[in-house]
This record gives C-alpha cells, structure tokens and sequence, in this order.
C-alpha cells in the first residue's frame, strides 16, 4: 500500500525538483580537528529527549558582540562546510559563530525528516542562547539552500517573542523542493516537501535574499525571486548574476553584503 501510494504520489502529485538527505558520520578525530581550529571548539546540545546534534562554536572576546547562527544546507560535510563559510563571513570581526548538524547529519543523533527538523529549527537557536548566554536580540540567522527553510521555521517560531533575533539573511533559499531518504525505493517515496512561502508571513523585518541567477541546483534564480517577492518590503533582494548554487557561499559579493546587513542590524 505504501509502494502505491508513493507511486501515485510521483505520478499525479505537484512536479519539484528531488534531493537526497546526504546524512552520515563524522569520525571523532575529524570533528575534533575541525574543533581545534583557532578560536572553535566543540559544542552539542540537545533539542529533543535522546536528541544530540554535533555542533561548533566560536566564542566572541566581547560579551556584547553579535553572534551569527548559520543553518547549512543538504551537505555530507555540514560541520566543515558551514565552519569555512562562517569563518569567511566573519573574517577578522570578533563576532561569535556557531553551526550544528540535523538530526542523522555528520553523527547527530536521530533521522533527518522535514517535521523533526523544523521542529528542531528553534530549538537549536534557543539552546544556543541558553547555553552560550547570548541576548537573542544579538543573534543573526543566516541560512544556505534548505538550511533557509530551516532559518524561516526558526525565526517564524521566536517572532512573536521579545527579543526577536536581529536579522536574517537567505542564500539561495529553497522555496519548493522535495527531500527524500536514501533507499532502494528513493525514486517512488513522495519525501518531505520544503515549501518556504507559507511560512514568510510570520517573518519580521529585517531580511536579506541573496541569490545567483545560475543556480544550478535549483535550476535557476526563481526560487529566491519567488521568496523576495512574498517578503516585500520587509527584504532586501540582491541577485548576482552567473552565481551558482554552492559556490554562492564563497561569493565575495555575496558575504560582502551579508556582512554589512549583519553590521548594519547589530546593536
């Protein structure tokens, strides 16, 4: 009954592009090289009973510096990745830095699917808060590809709240993608689909979406265009022309502007 409905599913269902969770394991020697580097250390944290996700954190020197809280995208590096991006965005700046991996991603405990992930979403910025002492008025979300999706549920849930978080920024943001499990039946299982838009409402103002217009996994610059436009004036849009997906995170243009909305929106 399953395998059937998932055929269905795939038939007569809305047409998204489809991407692998790239789940997996980091050997304890790799997580601790990466913890090692100048300035980071290792940091888990809990977000559900049983629940441990792998991150890194690097501490600011000032107690009243901001913090950025980067959520990476579908990578089978996610730590090492979302460390090297972090470490270009912030440069020389004393700011304080911090990434984890999903559920199932780089040794996390738990299995990635959308709903535990989103529900994960603000609790990963809550229990930053909570165990680095951080006024969430002085954290900057930032999120990469499904990472975005997963940066809007965060900050969706903490709008209503006082303090809100002091901005986010979006790169290359999924708007509507369908993720699935790696298995035999991969092909046939409808997955979980990351749809942005119905979440952007509860979004406040400041935001920043920065897309390339050669995005190559999603195909084109649409997506974020489509994220942009439902924001309005609440966003920035920036476009670069002939970016691509991934390499938009190594993108001067890109962290350039990413970090003056980050300096512009610091207290």
């Amino acid at each position: 009954m399953a395998l059937s409905l998932g055929v269905f599913a795939r038939v007569f269902g809305p047409k998204r592009l489809r991407f692998t969770y790239q789940t997996g394991s980091i050997a304890p020697a790799e997580y601790q090289g990466l913890a090692s580097q100048p300035g980071w250390s290792a940091r888990q944290i809990t977000v559900a009973p049983g629940i441990r996700l792998n991150g890194l954190v690097r501490r600011p020197k000032a107690a009243d510096a901001p913090w950025v809280l980067f959520y990476q995208g579908n990578d089978g590096h996610m730590l090492k990745v979302g460390q090297t991006f972090l470490s270009s965005l912030a440069g020389t700046r004393d700011w304080g830095l911090a990434i984890f991996a999903y559920r199932g991603y780089d040794s996390s405990d738990g299995v990635a699917s959308l709903p535990l992930l989103a529900a994960d979403a603000p609790e990963i910025l809550a229990q930053l808060c909570a165990t680095e002492k951080v006024d969430r008025a002085r954290v900057h979300v930032v999120g990469f590809s499904i990472g975005g999706h997963l940066a809007v549920r965060a900050v969706g849930a903490l709008a209503k709240q006082t303090p809100k978080p002091a901005s986010l920024t979006l790169l290359a943001s999924v708007d509507d993608i369908t993720m699935v499990k790696s298995s035999f039946y991969a092909r046939l299982d409808p997955g979980d689909d990351f749809i942005t838009r119905p979440y952007l409402a509860e979004i406040p103002a400041p935001v920043l979406v920065v897309q390339g217009t050669a995005d190559d996994a999603l195909m084109g610059p649409e997506q974020g265009r489509a994220i942009a436009a439902a924001l309005g004036a609440r966003a920035r849009y920036l476009e670069i022309p002939g970016e691509k997906h991934i390499a938009l995170m190594a993108n001067e243009q890109a962290l350039a502007a990413a970090r003056e909305f980050i300096e512009a929106h610091s207290k």
